[in-house]
């Protein structure tokens, strides 16, 4: 049934298709649910250049029916640049995310004593404003349904990379002003230390010693998405969205129909 289930995520999300709820089988536990969103990295065939880190607040741990936090799978063919248009099924409905995203310089083994803020710094190789572009291919609301969620690819649709930064000494992650428009009005504001970890940086340490990435542990290269910045905000085919981060640059981003 995992495999089966698999394969049906993985044909939906490449088909813009959703599955019927009531052919579905919801798993018993988290940990089944990131045995399902395995199996469906695995059928892809996609490299995984990264993760995404999810529902990083206390309300939405509790709105998704989950213990944490949630993470997924960056696939190399769901990411977009700075200025891109990018092709996505309207049926599976488009929620957009501003994010900080982190780019590692180094290697994180798993190993005994937990990662920190500062060992996350010291990997660090750049940091960058991102969108997360995010859908459920099942035929149901978010709230509620965690476990769903996070074998759904950790809702993953695509990501949008803006440009690196490097020197960002001067720039307070716990705070750091963020904006969100869509057709050039804005439409929410936040900061890059709104999730329950505080900073970026410890977000990344979490998902660093979380439990299933523990026969891989996190690579030089990987980029991780930590958290929204400014909410979840619907987006529709044909809208333009952009992102203004201030020192850090700003992002822009079309969505069109596959």
């Amino acid at each position: 049934m995992t495999m089966e289930l698999a394969q049906q995520l993985w044909t939906a999300r490449t088909n813009g298709t959703v599955l019927d709820m009531s052919t579905v089988e919801v798993p018993g536990d988290e940990n089944s649910a990131y045995e399902i969103q395995k199996k469906v990295s695995q059928v892809s065939n996609a490299n995984i250049i990264g993760f995404k880190v999810g529902s990083t607040t206390e309300a939405g741990i509790r709105a998704l029916n989950l213990s944490e936090p949630f993470h997924g799978p960056l696939l190399d063919r769901f990411c977009h640049q700075h200025g891109d248009k990018v092709p996505l099924a309207s049926q599976h409905r488009i929620l957009i995310e501003t994010e900080i995203a982190v780019g590692l310089g180094k290697d994180l083994p798993a190993r005994e004593l937990d990662y920190d803020q500062q060992d996350i710094e010291v990997a660090t190789a750049w940091i960058a404003p991102a969108f997360e572009l995010v859908a459920t291919r099942f035929d149901m609301e978010l709230a509620g349904n965690g476990k769903l969620l996070i074998a759904d690819s950790g809702v993953n649709a695509d990501f949008v990379l803006g440009d690196n930064f490097t020197d960002w000494s001067a720039v307070d992650l716990s705070k750091h002003p963020v904006t969100l428009q869509i057709n050039d009005q804005q439409v929410a504001s936040g900061h890059s230390g709104m999730s329950m970890f505080g900073h970026p940086f410890r977000v990344v340490a979490w998902l660093a010693n979380h439990y299933t990435l523990q026969g891989r542990g996190l690579k030089a290269g990987d980029i991780i998405t930590t958290g929204t910045c400014t909410g979840m905000t619907p987006l529709h085919t044909g809208d333009c969205a952009s992102a203004d981060l201030g020192a850090l640059g700003t992002l822009r981003m079309q969505l069109i129909t596959p």
